[in-house]
């Protein structure tokens, strides 16, 4: 017996003295000074239009395919406006098209594919490997690539850099930071090359699982109303000096029937001008790209192909097979088994997923009304949270059901229905083109020594938000959303429960009437 009771004091004695110890090896990545520790490199693989594309790769003094100065921009609408004012009053639709069509081949020449979907002439990024010797443990390296090619051409070329990366730092993983389309071009890799190089990654507001307009551009769904419009301007708007004037003036327009009078005029021009300038100009650039193939959602894939080849170009004698190709190849390679490979790369490596919220998408589709960061859905960017249209917020009857940890502060997202709930993190007011503000949070967790949670760092909660007047990123909470809300606000959130329980009260009332009658009845 007392043999026994030695072994299980030593056996307590090691577990105690090892406890300690692994609380300081779970705090590892960040230093009393708040120092990050990086014990491998990172790499970043940024999102659509993020490298510079050049008409010459070999070349770059020929300059960049995309990104205009304001004065070009201004010159091609110059172009542009005396050919719509002439035919529109001549109500000569098809030669107003042909005449824009040249003028906006030429605006937007070079980001063109070919018709087989590889990079026209020799046009492409320039991207260096950083000379060998720079490369350290503790490295910071863009990953750059054509955002227009086919994403499982980029994973080979990931794959790539990710081993030069390991063989000059003389590490065995990196941690790597994908955003937007970078997010399809990390998982295709992911899904070809495995995860076994991987320590950490975040999914910074991905495209992994789509953006729903882009399904509904290449299905061709696009109409125009003033809602939309209203609820656009008011994101371009977001920031902006005299920014409560301007609002006030758009919703004003949209109350007196402007806006949509304005948009039932863009809607016959899309009518009347989409037979030669979808054919000739706005589907040969976007879905010309295989990338914007792989951002449309599973569930639009089929239409989409039907609707680009079979019948906006039912007639064109233009070779696209390479196009078709280079779509199938990520439809049959990857799309499949994007949730698989992300699940096991969870089980294999530390894996977090960062959504943000707060606008509406764009107001050119049926879905403008999706909540997103107005380029990718909410729902989508963080693997499966359940939201409320823009503007709205969740009903009684959504909250019932809901496991109020994961609820939102302003009731709008919950986490609950993601793929990783825990490891999920969401953003209010935060644009998608913005990334420095989430740099020092992106590399605590990338280098923190254990799967993390939204429960593990104080600074950083589920739920955040932008704060405008600083950059920065802060805790989002009920607290911080009250002292920030407006007294109109406050009045329309009064008047909405209000209604909403006299609904439901009715409604009990109602029922209980019914059921009394009944009863005289029988």
């Amino acid at each position: 017996m007392s043999t026994l009771k030695k072994c299980l004091s030593l056996i307590l004695v090691l577990v105690l003295s090892v406890l300690p110890l692994a609380s300081i090896g779970a705090s590892a990545a960040v230093k009393a000074d708040g120092t990050i520790v990086r014990e491998c490199p990172e790499i970043i693989v940024h999102g659509f239009i993020s490298s510079d594309i050049y008409y010459d790769k070999d070349d770059p003094s020929q300059g960049t395919v995309w990104g205009w100065t304001n004065e070009e921009i201004i010159d091609f609408v110059k172009s542009v406006l005396p050919v719509i004012a002439k035919y529109f009053l001549l109500s000569d639709w098809d030669t107003m098209a042909e005449e824009i069509t040249p003028l906006a081949l030429d605006f937007f020449d070079g980001v063109f594919m070919d018709p087989d979907g590889s990079a026209a002439g020799n046009s492409g990024v320039a991207f260096e490997y950083p000379p060998a010797k720079s490369i350290k443990a503790n490295s910071k390296l863009d990953f750059d690539y054509d955002w227009r090619a086919d994403p499982v051409e980029c994973a080979e070329q990931l794959n790539d850099f990710i081993d030069y990366v390991l063989a000059c730092s003389g590490c065995d993983q990196v941690t790597i930071s994908c955003h937007s389309l970078g997010g399809i071009v990390t998982t295709s890799y992911i899904t070809l090359y495995g995860d076994s190089k991987i320590r950490s990654i975040v999914y910074n507001t991905t495209a992994v699982f789509g953006e729903t307009y882009t399904g509904e551009l290449l299905t061709g769904k696009m109409v125009l109303n003033g809602e939309a419009v209203q609820m656009y301007l008011d994101l371009v708007l977001d920031g902006v000096d005299n920014e409560e004037l301007y609002a006030g003036i758009l919703k004003a327009a949209q109350d007196i029937g402007m806006l949509d009078l304005i948009c039932e005029f863009g809607n016959v021009m899309l009518e009347k001008l989409s037979p030669v300038l979808l054919p000739k100009v706005v589907v040969p650039l976007l879905a010309g790209m295989p990338s914007v193939w792989a951002m449309c959602p599973d569930q639009y894939m089929d239409e989409a192909l039907d609707y680009i080849f079979n019948t906006i170009y039912k007639d064109d004698p233009t070779d696209r097979t390479g196009l078709i190709e280079k779509i199938e190849n990520y439809n049959t390679l990857v799309r499949p088994y994007k949730t698989e490979t992300i699940k096991k790369l969870n089980r294999d490596a530390n894996l977090y997923v960062f959504s943000r919220y707060g606008y509406s998408s764009i107001p050119l589709v049926p879905s403008y009304a999706t909540l997103s960061d107005s380029v990718i859905d909410t729902k989508y960017s963080s693997f499966g949270a359940y939201t409320a249209d823009y503007g709205e917020t969740f009903t009684d009857e959504d909250l019932s059901w809901m496991n109020k940890k994961y609820v939102s502060p302003d009731e709008t997202v919950y986490a609950g229905s993601c793929m990783f709930p825990d490891q999920t993190w969401f953003f209010k007011d935060f644009p998608h083109a913005i990334n420095s503000p989430l740099a020092t949070m992106i590399d605590t967790l990338l280098y923190t020594d254990f799967q993390a949670t939204v429960d593990t760092y104080e600074q950083y909660p589920q739920f955040m938000r932008y704060n405008r007047t600083t950059g920065e990123v802060e805790p989002y909470t009920v607290e911080v959303m009250e002292a920030e809300m407006t007294f109109l606000d406050k009045v329309k959130r009064f008047y909405k429960t209000f209604m909403d329980k006299l609904y439901v009260f009715l409604q009990v009332v109602l029922a209980a009437v019914t059921m009394v009658n009944g009863i005289r009845e029988a």
